[in-house]
């Protein structure tokens, strides 16, 4: 798991992002036992090295380029784990 505590990861997330997506991504359903939320959670982690939590909340809403025009919320429900962590680490990257 991530931390002690799910739910304040969760919370953390919903501070971000906003109540309405993280509830669509909490409703997604599991890819091989790993929700939409557990793996927006890791997408998060990976951001926050590298860039500030209002950078990294804008990124998940934005549409993007590497993700074919769609935002990673919408990637993330629809199952597309991988892509949307691949795009994530390649967007972070080329921020520093």
């Amino acid at each position: 798991m991530y931390r002690d505590d799910p739910l304040d990861d969760e919370e953390e997330l919903r501070a971000l992002l906003g109540d309405d997506p993280v509830d669509a991504l909490a409703a997604g359903g599991a890819v091989e036992g790993r929700s939409p939320l557990e793996a927006a959670l890791d997408v998060l982690r990976v951001l926050q090295g590298w860039v500030d939590d209002a950078a990294a909340a804008r990124w998940f809403v934005q549409a993007q380029r590497r993700l074919d025009g769609e935002a990673p919320v919408a990637a993330l429900v629809r199952g597309a784990f991988d892509e949307v962590e691949d795009a994530a680490r390649a967007w972070a990257a080329a921020q520093g």
